[in-house]
């Protein structure tokens, strides 16, 4: 699907107070005339790359399609695309090297929330359709539908995933829960990655972190020190909200709000000399550093900007009116050695709309790789 090149090319280094990072020019991931956007990216065992993207509205399904692609060299380009169901955003990796790709739509189920996931055998470039899937129990109190009559729950796998200090597995979920105005994110933990529980609720409606959502969108990691930090949205166009674990995610500290990074889709990744990189946006596409390693103190990088000067042709501006935004915003940063970090997000130029057929354009999906030197 994408271009073809023998390698990297480096076109800009930003200097950012002792860090030096050299960003890559965008490479294309793909591109469609019908919807693709809201993209993912993780790092398999045996080195591959995976990426889901979204081919469908920005709506409530029953079961949510995504299109599964696969890269054997880096990023540099990638597989046609498989179609899954009941994909998500969250990847677990397992102890046999198994993957097991968590579904973002839960369903009601007797004592909690699941849904149908799939399941990635390790060194394969496939994957399986488990229909009996995965459950959350023990959620604190009831969970409603999102929509009455529509057959999804109002919580959803999102995130990602660590391995506990007793191999036990980690994961977030975040939703509604009945009778609050805001929502809350839970941690949940399992020993298979399909039978999961609520281990704490990491911040609830009653967040002190402002933004009329609440708590939703997340990301884990686990920082030099043996913490385990969460960083999470409450509001598109404001900032991220923080809480830190010193106990392997059983009980979390106040959550505060962020300096410097924002908005929505948090992703998470740390690298071999402890330093944080964190990736978001709305509005813009940003990758932010943190150097020392303990989450608090963040350097910018403007992806959006770097991308509008490689590629003049295929700008991603910016509109006040959210559906109108020519980026979703969502994005993913993973680290792929010691120095190297990939960052992939989308440029939907029609925004929240699909692409009329009198418009001579594409939806696409864009990876840049950042070298980080400190």
């Amino acid at each position: 699907m994408a271009e073809n090149a023998a390698d990297w090319i480096d076109s800009a280094t930003v200097d950012l107070e002792g860090i030096s990072v050299t960003l890559s020019q965008p490479r294309l991931i793909g591109r469609r005339r019908s919807y693709f956007w809201f993209p993912n990216l993780w790092t398999m065992p045996n080195g591959d790359l995976l990426s889901t993207i979204a081919p469908v509205p920005d709506i409530h399904l029953s079961g949510v399609p995504y299109l599964v692609l696969w890269s054997q060299d880096g990023g540099l380009s990638w597989s046609e695309p498989f179609v899954s169901c009941d994909g998500g955003q969250t990847l677990l990796h397992l102890h046999s090297g198994d993957s097991i790709l968590l579904p973002y739509d839960l369903r009601p189920r007797p004592q909690g929330v699941g849904a149908p996931h799939n399941h990635f055998p390790a060194g394969q470039r496939v994957f399986d359709y488990v229909p009996t899937g995965v459950v959350i129990t023990g959620m604190p109190a009831p969970v409603p539908l999102v929509v009455p009559g529509l057959d999804v729950a109002a919580f959803s796998f999102n995130g990602q995933t660590l391995w506990l200090e007793d191999g036990t597995y980690l994961a977030t979920a975040y939703g509604h829960f009945e009778g609050d105005d805001r929502d809350s994110i839970v941690a949940v933990e399992s020993t298979d990655g399909t039978n999961w529980s609520v281990r704490s609720v990491v911040a609830d409606a009653a967040c002190p972190v402002p933004g009329s959502g609440g708590p939703s969108e997340s990301a884990i990691c686990r920082l030099q020190d043996g913490r385990i930090m969460c960083v999470f949205r409450v509001e598109s166009k404001l900032p991220f909200g923080q809480t830190w674990s010193s106990d392997e995610g059983r009980t979390w500290t106040p959550a505060v709000t962020m300096s410097g990074p924002f908005s929505v889709q948090p992703s998470l990744a740390v690298m071999d000399s402890g330093a944080v990189a964190l990736s978001g946006g709305r509005p813009g596409l940003y990758l932010w550093l943190n150097a020392n390693g303990d989450g608090q103190d963040w350097r910018q990088i403007d992806i959006l900007a770097h991308h509008n000067s490689c590629k003049p042709q295929e700008q991603i501006l910016y509109s006040e009116d959210l559906s109108r935004q020519k980026t979703t915003a969502y994005t993913e940063v993973v680290a792929v050695d010691e120095r190297t970090l990939l960052y992939i997000y989308d440029r939907v130029p029609n925004g929240w709309r699909r692409i009329p057929e009198d418009m001579d354009d594409t939806n696409s999906v864009w990876l840049v790789r950042a070298t980080v030197q400190q």
